[in-house]
């Protein structure tokens, strides 16, 4: 497409040459478009149909950068597939290139990424291949320039959230009880819902741990301690690094953190959510405690009226496994300090990403915690967690 040049004399022997924009052909140009190297004054000119299928070309790649090899579960799938649409409907109807894309990708397929000539593809999977992908230095040094800056406008505007899929608590599965059961059913063979669940661990009979009459606050305490587990599980979006998942916990549950003892199940729980008002290191709101009311009565609940116990036990199993995944990072601690003099890249640039912004963990406190929470798993399967 030729472009339109204006020259303006200032009256004395030089001139000055305009280009005027060569879509709209009105206003002086202000940018050159790197493709197809088109004079333009403005975004609307961009966009415009003249324009389309150059434009319409640009967005797509963008598009592909980011589908490249990312997206294999089908939750992060729906999600690239919803900013798609988003994406297609600020276009307008005239983005042809998008509307395939979004049906190959709701299709499973994405069809750069199957084109072996993509080398934007092969790229980002060399890059990351043998990446340990814990390591957020080793992955921020397989960024790109381009891949940096985004991410970190992705902070500054408060978006990095929005991307990532909403973990699922295994405790939202409930059997309606079976009017009719089956003479042939075994009642203790493994469900489906089992196999989400954390695995239960196996703890001694009560009655060789004591033979003292528990107190009588033992379930409200326990509830205390679910109350806490399930708040950190959701506020870590289901996946916690240990160590700081246990200085957050102890952070807000009265119990395991000083042996506080509950005379009531509402208190137990409200107590929780007072802590969390109060932490200084978590930030929540009222919808977030209420989900964390809602999560413990579910996990009290239980999946059934016949294994109602069940949840119980593995919400308390997977938090004796971040105490015990916790005592064992806290003993490596001091090398991690000896190599954090020689901080890489990510690490410098984004301070609060380590764990020095709160306190170490007391190892003898994280193994009182685990007993604690054996004596409590004990007492359960003994004597169940009904409150009637």
């Amino acid at each position: 497409m030729a472009n339109t040049s204006v020259k303006i004399s200032d009256g004395e022997s030089k001139s000055i040459s305009l280009k005027v924009c060569a879509i709209c052909n009105e206003n002086s140009s202000k940018y050159c478009c790197p493709r197809c190297e088109i004079y333009y004054c403005s975004l609307d000119c961009y966009k415009s149909e003249k324009h389309q299928n150059c434009s319409e070309s640009f967005y797509k790649e963008c598009v592909d950068e980011e589908l490249a090899g990312n997206y294999t579960d089908e939750e992060s799938r729906q999600k690239m597939i919803d900013i798609l649409q988003r994406f297609n409907k600020e276009q307008g109807a005239g983005a042809k290139d998008i509307d395939e894309l979004l049906q190959n990708l709701d299709n499973g397929e994405d069809e750069n990424c199957i084109d072996s000539d993509d080398e934007n593809c092969v790229d980002l999977e060399e890059r990351v291949k043998g990446l340990n992908l814990d390591d957020a230095d080793a992955v921020w040094n397989a960024l790109t320039e381009d891949e940096r800056n985004e991410f970190e406008a992705l902070l500054n505007q408060g978006d990095v959230g929005s991307f990532i899929p909403q973990w699922e608590p295994w405790w939202n599965h409930y059997e309606e009880e079976k009017l009719v059961k089956e003479i042939v059913e075994n009642p203790k063979a493994d469900k489906d819902y089992m196999k989400n669940c954390p695995t239960i661990i196996k703890v001694p009979q009560f009655s060789s741990l004591t033979s003292v009459q528990p107190s009588p606050a033992i379930k409200n305490n326990i509830t205390n301690v679910l109350a806490s587990y399930a708040f950190i599980i959701r506020y870590f979006n289901g996946d916690l690094e240990p160590v700081e998942g246990t200085v957050y916990l102890l952070n807000i549950c009265a119990n395991l953190d000083n042996n506080t003892n509950f005379e009531d199940t509402s208190i137990a729980v409200e107590s929780v959510a007072q802590n969390c008002l109060k932490s200084e290191l978590i930030q929540t709101d009222k919808p977030s405690l209420d989900a964390m009311k809602h999560d413990t009565f579910l996990i009290l609940q239980g999946p059934s009226t016949e294994n109602k116990p069940f949840y119980c036990q593995a919400a308390l199993s997977h938090l004796h496994s971040i105490f015990k995944q916790a005592k064992t990072a806290q003993k490596s601690v001091k090398t991690v300090e000896t190599r954090s003099c020689n901080k890489n890249d990510f690490t410098k640039k984004f301070q609060d990403h380590g764990s020095d912004h709160f306190s170490k963990l007391d190892i003898s406190k994280v193994k009182k915690c685990m007993k604690k929470v054996e004596y409590y798993l004990s007492y359960i399967e003994s004597h169940g967690m009904d409150f009637e």
